[in-house]
C-alpha cells in the first residue's frame, strides 16, 4: 500500500473532504500540484507524531549508549542526609 497520494490543486478543491479521510483513516500523505510541480504536503497529526516520537527514541537511543545513569538514591552521602531528616520530621520513633 503506497501512502503518499499526489493530487491536482483543481482535484483537492474538489474532493477536499475525501482528501481528508484520507488522511485520517489511512494515514495518507497527500502531496498537492499545481501545474505538475508540488506546491503543498498534507501529513496527517497521528502519522507526524509517530514519525517524531521514533526519531526521538531513535536519538535518545545514540544519546544514551555508553553512558552510566545516576541514581541519587545509590550514593551514600544523600542516603545518610535523607535518614538523618526522616529522623527528625518523625513524629515517633520505631525501635
Amino acid at each position: 500500500m503506497n501512502n503518499v497520494k499526489t493530487v491536482s490543486a483543481t482535484e483537492a478543491r474538489n474532493n477536499w473532504f475525501e482528501i481528508l479521510n484520507w488522511i485520517n483513516a489511512k494515514g495518507v500523505t497527500v502531496t498537492i500540484t499545481k501545474n505538475n510541480s508540488p506546491i503543498a504536503k498534507i501529513v496527517g497529526v497521528k502519522t507526524f507524531r509517530l514519525k517524531k516520537m521514533a526519531e526521538i527514541a531513535r536519538n535518545l537511543r545514540g544519546f544514551l549508549k555508553g553512558k552510566k545513569a545516576y541514581f541519587p538514591y545509590e550514593d551514600p552521602k544523600i542516603i545518610s542526609k535523607e535518614r538523618k531528616y526522616l529522623n527528625d520530621v518523625r513524629l515517633w520513633k520505631i525501635k
